[in-house]
């Protein structure tokens, strides 16, 4: 909503009052609403994240005990929607994701506490594509997977031990893994805790 005013009219002290109560009506008239998390007064449920048991639409706000922000979550009906975010306790940023309708999309980010790159995934509608990286919190790169555009693991993937030595080097072609899979087979333990964090 635009407010115009001709040069030609006069402004007198009522007509400023009249336009400052107008310009304060319009910027309430979407409100954003932000809560900050109480345990007590959220809850979920199959249609998402709820509020005083009614579906929450606004901004999720979470506190260390130093009253620094520990994260910052979008919600629309329920369902995660938009940018949210974490840092640590010392302020530093800790994670970077995007969601649409609780669907992870786009770019997702994450740091160790002493700054260096934690992760770097893509998502399309909940599914990894694209190059996925991760690293140790000494900035050594840990993997690097490819995916196609329907989320399936295609091309080189590579793991590296934390003193840059190879751990695994091996390539997808129709679904079947070609080369050295690891210590641990196509999948160890450690593979299985990576991809559930994603």
């Amino acid at each position: 909503m635009y407010i115009k005013i001709h040069h030609s009219s006069i402004i007198t002290p009522n007509s400023k009052l009249i336009l400052f109560l107008l310009l304060i009506f319009v910027a309430c008239s979407s409100p954003q609403v932000e809560i900050t998390w109480d345990e007590k007064l959220f809850s979920q449920n199959n249609d998402g994240l709820l509020y005083q048991q009614k579906v929450f639409s606004g901004t999720l706000v979470k506190y260390y005990s130093n009253k620094k922000i520990a994260s910052k979550q979008r919600f629309d009906k329920g369902k995660l929607e938009g940018l949210s975010e974490k840092w640590f306790e010392n302020g530093q940023i800790q994670e970077r994701r995007f969601y649409s309708q609780n669907q992870k999309i786009g770019k997702h980010e994450a740091w160790w506490e002493n700054g260096q790159k934690r992760f770097e995934y893509e998502f399309k509608n909940d599914a990894p594509i694209k190059k996925h990286k991760e690293w140790y919190s000494n900035g050594q790169l840990f993997s690097v997977n490819n995916y196609d555009e329907n989320g399936q693991p295609v091309g080189v993937q590579q793991m590296w031990f934390d003193d840059g030595k190879i751990k695994a080097n091996y390539e997808v072609k129709n679904g079947r893994r070609f080369g050295l899979l690891g210590a641990k087979g196509c999948m160890g333990n450690n593979e299985k805790t990576l991809l559930n964090e994603k």
